[in-house]
């Protein structure tokens, strides 16, 4: 079969693949039906086309893709920074409180202890070995009681021998003086005999009197504080053994530090303090203060004798207050909200608190202070009784800062 003139050659579909064998002699058969010997063909329908699955292209990255993510991280830092910028901006909230009225103290502190007005030491006048001990470390005693002996074997050969030399002196005197009678002897040998007489009375009278001494007795009504003897040992003369004290009349000691002591004087106040006794404040007045004081601690001794039927005992600690000084309408602050300058050439700093203005800003207001506890401050100059300050100024508040006030 020959082509038309002037057609155009059919192209190939870029898409479609290759025709088979098969397809090849169907379409010359078709082309040519009336060739001679051959069967006629059936027509058989064109096979659909399948078209190639298509690639995907790869795209190309593109410049949003990268700088997305950075660009997030920066907006969300700025962000927070900006927050944070906000935020410590903002003036710091306070709390206000007023300047109040009141009694205001002053006292002076000291660490006291409690004595007895009558304390006794006791011991023997004389040496020698502890016999018998009778009483112990509490006990009560009356005046008078026994309360250890001394071993008196060596005492009492003594007084044996002093008995005897007084017998031979006295049988001594006695002949020279019928001697003397019957003009034998002198004046002068009885004089002598006499004396030796004298001398050996008054031995015998000095050992019973040593003898005597052997029994340590109470001096006083009170209660032993400390025993200081054991049966068997050895005791030198005058050795204490045995500390008593009358408990019924008690008194206060208290050392107060030198540069106290001038405000301090006879009859000044004291209330003092026991943990045993935590709900109970002991009052007294000062009836004594030493002259000289003490070299190592540079105190001062105080005494205040305390009223019958006080509770204490013998040798407690105390928390001495001496009252030297007492103001009615005070003006008193919160200890908190005053603040002190740092110490110079070991003087404390100037004291100062913070004042808030009607426009909310703050004020740093120098203090005189007076009377100071552990809740409220005096302050004698500074401040007025209708000034506002901050309970407990925060750090790093400046002059004229502004601040948020808490309802």
């Amino acid at each position: 079969m020959t082509k038309p003139e002037g057609a155009a050659p059919r192209p190939n579909a870029p898409d479609s693949a290759p025709a088979s064998t098969d397809d090849a002699r169907a379409d010359q058969t078709l082309s040519n039906p009336a060739a001679p010997g051959l069967p006629v063909p059936v027509p058989v329908a064109d096979r659909p086309l399948v078209p190639r699955p298509a690639v995907p292209a790869v795209p190309r990255p593109s410049l949003w893709r990268w700088l997305r993510v950075p660009l997030a991280v920066l907006l969300l830092v700025a962000a927070l920074g900006g927050t944070a910028l906000w935020w410590a901006g903002r003036p710091p909230l306070v709390a206000v409180v007023g300047v109040e009225r009141g009694p205001a103290i002053e006292a002076v502190y000291a660490t006291g202890t409690v004595e007895s007005l009558n304390t006794v030491r006791v011991g023997p006048p004389v040496g020698g070995r502890v016999a018998t001990v009778l009483v112990d470390d509490g006990d009560r005693v009356t005046a008078g009681q026994r309360m250890a002996t001394l071993d008196p074997r060596q005492l009492e050969q003594r007084l044996q021998n002093a008995e005897a030399r007084l017998r031979l002196a006295r049988s001594d005197a006695a002949r020279v003086e019928a001697l003397l009678a019957r003009g034998v002897t002198t004046i002068e040998a009885r004089d002598k005999a006499v004396a030796e007489r004298q001398q050996m009375e008054a031995d015998v009278a000095l050992v019973r009197r040593m003898l005597d001494d052997l029994v340590v007795n109470a001096p006083i009504d009170g209660v032993v504080l400390r025993r200081q003897a054991e049966p068997g040992e050895s005791m030198a003369a005058n050795a204490v053994l045995f500390t008593v004290a009358d408990p019924t009349r008690l008194r206060v000691v208290a050392d107060v530090d030198e540069r106290d002591i001038p405000r301090v004087h006879l009859g000044s106040r004291i209330a003092a303090r026991a943990e045993a006794f935590s709900g109970d404040v002991f009052r007294a007045a000062v009836t004594n203060i030493r002259a000289e004081s003490d070299s190592q601690t540079r105190t001062y001794r105080i005494e205040a004798t305390l009223p019958p039927g006080t509770p204490l005992y013998i040798g407690m600690t105390l928390d001495v207050n001496v009252i030297v000084a007492e103001r009615r309408g005070a003006l008193l602050v919160p200890a908190g909200a005053v603040q002190r300058d740092p110490p110079r050439g070991g003087r404390p700093g100037q004291a100062h608190v913070w004042a808030v203005g009607p426009d909310g800003r703050v004020k740093r207001v120098p203090v005189t202070l007076g009377a100071e506890g552990p809740a409220r401050v005096e302050v004698t100059e500074g401040i007025g009784p209708d000034d506002r300050l901050l309970e407990a100024p925060p750090t790093g508040l400046a002059e004229g800062d502004r601040v948020r006030v808490r309802p």
